[in-house]
C-alpha cells in the first residue's frame, strides 16, 4: 500500500494553499509519496522543497511526553486509508497521514512536471468550490 503525506499549508493570513496538478483539474491539497525505509517528516521536508520550494513549521499536537533522549515530533490531525483510481486509471489503495503546518517562507516557484498552479484560499471559499474533494471541505472545517 502507498503512503502519501498531504499538510494543510496555512500562510500568516491563514488562508490555505491547494494545488491543481497537470492531469486532473481538481483542487487538492500539497501531497508527497513516502518513499520506502522513509519516515513522514522526512518525506514532508524533501518533497516540500521540490513541489512548492518552502520551508514549512508542522504544528498540531503533542502528547508532550518527557523521555530523556527523546525527541515527540507532532502527531498528523488524521490518517486515513483510501481506495481510488489513478492517473493510469488502475485502482489503487493508500494510507494518507495529514499534518497541518504554517508556511515559513514564501512560494518561489512550483515544480512545474506537476503543478499546473497554486492558489490561496480562505475557509469558507473551500467549503464552496466545486472542484475539490468532500475530504478536503471536511478537514478544512474542523481546523
Amino acid at each position: 500500500m502507498k503512503r502519501i503525506a498531504r499538510c494543510i499549508l496555512q500562510n500568516k493570513e491563514w488562508k490555505i494553499i491547494l494545488v491543481r496538478h497537470k492531469w486532473k483539474n481538481i483542487w487538492v491539497m500539497p501531497w508527497w509519496h513516502i518513499e520506502n525505509k522513509e519516515n513522514i517528516y522526512d518525506a514532508i521536508k524533501r518533497e516540500i522543497k521540490e513541489e512548492l520550494w518552502i520551508s514549512i513549521k508542522i504544528m498540531w499536537k503533542k502528547l508532550w511526553l518527557e523521555l530523556k533522549n527523546v525527541k515527540e515530533m507532532p502527531l498528523p490531525i488524521t490518517i486515513y486509508k483510501i481506495d481510488y483510481i489513478n492517473k493510469k486509471w488502475k485502482k489503487e489503495k493508500r494510507l494518507e497521514y495529514i499534518f497541518l503546518a504554517k508556511i515559513k517562507s514564501d512560494i518561489i516557484k512550483t515544480q512545474i512536471e506537476e503543478i499546473e498552479e497554486y492558489k490561496w484560499f480562505e475557509k469558507c471559499e473551500i467549503e464552496e468550490l466545486k472542484n475539490t474533494y468532500e475530504q478536503i471541505k471536511d478537514l478544512v472545517k474542523l481546523i
